[in-house]
Order: C-alpha cells, then sequence, then structure tokens
C-alpha cells in the first residue's frame, strides 16, 4: 500500500494545516487597562444597592418555606446560598472541602505512580490504547486493544470516566496494583502491575514512530519541561524527523514558567506576545514575550499536540498557547478542562473552598479563557470516533521471492502503532497528510 494519502479526511485536514498556518504571524495588542474607578461613592451605592435586592429575594424565599414547613436547617440554607450565589455569576465554579483541595493540589504538583499505560474511553470499558515498551504494564503482559475491568478492588462499569480511571492507576501508597484485564478474545485475567514513581523528567514517553515522526507524552508540565521538550524537538529536527506529536492528554502541573520556554520555539518575530494574564478588570498582571529574536521560528517541524478533558493546569496553558496563533501547531482532540492557571481557591465562611477563575488569559491571536470553556481544538475527537474499529486490509499475497518495500513496512508498524488510539492515529494522519502534500517546515 502506497504512502500517499489514505484517506480524504487526512488531505482535508493537512490543507487547513497549512492555509491556518501560512499567516499564523499575528500581533497581540494587550487587554486594555481598566479605565479606573469613577469614585468609592458611588460605587459603594451600587453595591448596597444590590445587596438589598438580594436580601429582599432571600426574605421572600424565606417566607414561602417557612409558610409551608419546608424551611432547611440554618446551616444548609446559608450554605447552599452562597454556593448558588456564586455559581449564578461563575456557572463552571468548583467547591471542595479541606481534604479535596489538598489532594487536588497534590495531584497537579507531585508525581505519581505510573504504570506505563495510556487508556482511552469508550462507551463499554476503557480500552488500553498503548502500553509503552518496557513499562510495568508491558512486564505484567498487558496488551495494546485489551479492556480494563478492574482497578484494585474498583470493578469498572461501561462509559466509566477517562479521569477515574487514571486517577485509580496513579493513586495509593504501595506500588504493586491488581488490573482486571478482558482480553480482545474475551477471556479475563488478573494482573499485578508493580508500578513506578514518575521520573525527574517530566516526559514519561519519548519515541520514534514509523515514517520519520517522534512522539513524546508529558505526565506534566514540572519545572524543567519547557527545556526537555524544546530540546527533544530540536533534536528531532536536527535528525530530520518530519513532524513531532507532543500528548497533553491528561497532564497538568503547575510550572507556568515553563510555557513560553516551549512556544518561543514557535513564535515569530512580529508577535507582541505570546500571552498575557490579566485581572477581570482588564488590568495585567503578566505578559509573556516578545517572540523569537530572528525573523524566522526556530522549530520549524510540524507539531501535533494532543489534549483531552483533563488536560488542565499548565498543560492546558501551553496547549493554549500553541494552539493560539504560534506558526507551526495543530490541537487534536476533546475541548480541555477550562482552567489554564485561571483559577484559585477562596475559602468560604462555610469552611469549603470555592475555585473561581479570577484573572483570565489571551493568547497571541486574541482568543480569551475566562472559565467559560477550555482549548477547543483545530481537529476535534468525537465520541463515535472513539469506538471506531480500524479496518486491516489482509496481507498481501506475494509472488515467490518478493519481500514487502520498507515504505509497506512502515505503513504496517505505523497502523500496528496506531490501531487502538483514535488521538494518535488522527495525528499521524495529518503528519502523513501534509508529508503527501509537499510540505516540509519553512521559515
Amino acid at each position: 500500500m502506497k504512502r500517499t494519502l489514505k484517506t480524504g479526511m487526512a488531505a482535508g485536514a493537512a490543507g487547513m494545516w497549512m492555509a491556518f498556518h501560512a499567516m499564523a504571524q499575528v500581533t497581540s495588542t494587550g487587554v486594555d487597562p481598566a479605565a479606573g474607578a469613577a469614585g468609592e461613592a458611588p460605587a459603594a451605592a451600587a453595591t448596597a444597592e444590590w445587596a438589598q435586592g438580594l436580601c429582599e429575594v432571600v426574605a421572600e424565599g424565606a417566607r414561602l418555606l417557612e409558610a409551608n414547613r419546608l424551611a432547611p436547617s440554618n446551616g444548609t440554607a446559608k450554605a447552599a446560598l452562597l454556593e448558588a450565589l456564586i455559581r449564578a455569576s461563575e456557572p463552571t465554579a468548583t467547591f471542595l472541602d479541606e481534604a479535596e483541595l489538598t489532594a487536588r493540589t497534590q495531584r497537579a504538583s507531585e508525581r505519581e505512580w505510573d504504570a506505563g499505560l495510556t487508556v482511552a474511553a469508550t462507551d463499554g470499558l476503557p480500552r488500553v490504547a498503548a502500553v509503552r515498551a518496557d513499562s510495568p504494564a508491558a512486564a505484567a503482559g498487558i496488551l495494546p486493544g485489551e479492556f480494563i475491568q478492574k482497578v484494585g478492588p474498583l470493578e469498572l462499569l461501561d462509559g466509566t470516566a477517562q479521569k477515574f480511571v487514571r486517577e485509580r492507576l496513579s493513586e495509593g501508597d504501595d506500588a504493586p496494583l491488581e488490573i482486571g484485564v478482558l482480553a480482545t478474545n474475551e477471556v479475563r485475567r488478573v494482573v499485578t502491575v508493580e508500578r513506578v514513581r514518575q521520573t525527574e523528567s517530566s516526559l514519561a514517553d519519548v519515541e520514534s514512530l514509523p515514517a520519520g515522526m517522534g512522539y513524546m507524552r508529558a505526565a506534566g508540565i514540572h519545572p524543567g519541561a519547557g527545556a526537555e521538550i524544546a530540546a527533544t524537538l530540536e533534536q528531532w529536527q536536527t535528525d530530520g524527523k518530519f513532524g513531532a506529536i507532543l500528548d497533553l492528554r491528561g497532564a497538568g502541573g503547575l510550572a507556568e514558567e515553563e510555557v513560553g520556554t516551549v512556544a518561543m520555539g514557535f513564535a515569530v518575530k512580529s508577535f507582541g506576545k505570546l500571552y498575557e494574564y490579566s485581572k477581570r478588570d482588564g488590568r495585567e498582571v503578566l505578559g509573556v514575550g516578545p517572540g523569537a529574536s530572528g525573523e524566522a521560528p526556530r522549530l520549524r517541524i510540524p507539531l501535533m499536540v494532543l489534549v483531552d478533558e483533563e488536560t488542565t493546569g499548565a498543560a492546558e496553558l501551553l496547549a493554549a498557547v500553541l494552539g493560539g496563533g504560534v506558526k507551526g501547531a495543530m490541537i487534536i482532540g476533546r475541548e480541555t478542562s477550562g482552567d489554564p492557571l485561571i483559577r484559585e481557591p477562596h475559602k468560604l465562611s462555610t469552611g469549603r473552598y470555592a475555585l473561581l477563575a479570577t484573572r483570565q488569559l489571551k493568547t497571541a491571536d486574541g482568543t480569551t479563557y475566562s472559565g467559560a470553556g477550555g482549548v477547543v481544538p483545530d481537529v476535534a475527537i468525537t465520541a463515535a470516533a472513539l469506538d471506531e474499529t480500524v479496518y486491516e486490509p489482509d496481507a498481501p499475497v506475494l509472488r515467490k521471492g518478493k519481500t514487502l518495500s520498507e515504505e509497506e513496512k512502515e505503513d504496517r508498524a505505523l497502523r500496528d502503532r496506531t490501531r487502538n488510539d483514535t488521538y494518535l492515529r488522527r495525528a499521524t494522519d495529518v503528519l502523513l497528510g501534509l508529508k503527501a502534500l509537499g510540505y516540509v517546515g519553512k521559515p
């Protein structure tokens, strides 16, 4: 099978990529600062009037509930009212207790257990999309395409959320973890995976794919991640790889300062700023830029960035910046979580915490993130696509003495590697499309 365009979708996506990035030199003009308050007295009067209106509404509700003997306890009513008031202004606000906030912070900043699995959500059981070579999962005999039925003592149901599975695979105090596996031939077994702590490297996996592509998966954007990712991309470019894939699915992290190290490699001189943070009133609190010091970007290798609903924190910020106008990157997957480091916890009188989007992010192309949504991919992975079956053609009948060409061997190896991972398959389709259309990374 010749490596021309295998699907019309690959050609379309590749063409869109070329058109989108042909004019990727945009200038960020910044968020205009607030004009300033007109005076504290009028503002205070407006606040008092607003609060008085709320009191009247609360009193009305209290009278109605009391008259019908439906009034809740005082503490319950206060907690419900406070959280409802906050949600009325920010529907995506999250409320956590002390233990939940501590666990969330630890997950964002610490290195968790690593089993060596990439898991994909389906309408059925979670599927093993990939198993890293020489990983604990590989040593336990888990294979791509198999399904996860059980993690520890927990039985998984059809449609189990990907986030839930990832958390169960990475949590706990002990390294050994029993995993129930359903093989493609319907045989069930339980294996013990001897997990390891994620290494000091932010990159959990670096792999050379067939057809001149490089793949790396970030466990999170932690201190040093920017230099690791940028160095890997530069090495691939030096080695003559055609395209690169950066997997940020399920990645988080808090190291905001690492984002510019990666993004500036794709920036051009005309960029005013790669991105900026501002308060909700428009006052800028942080601006990152300018772009690269030369006219041309340092990195010219096409970059496909994989994201999903659990891409958050510094990893989501990196996806937003790479997708927000830099030259040479495309976002593939599902809309991200909606917190590219714009939320912070505020303790309430009830003892709970409200995670509020107290600032907003603006990328170089003018896209603003203020908590209402996440990064929208250039190429979306639908729920139906996650369950699609990949057609595998029969092995060709070769004449006596004839062998498969190197190109045919690469085609088969790439199909085998991406068969169970829809996201990765889309990324390699786009890169193959670019290659077939004659695209080469140029200044």
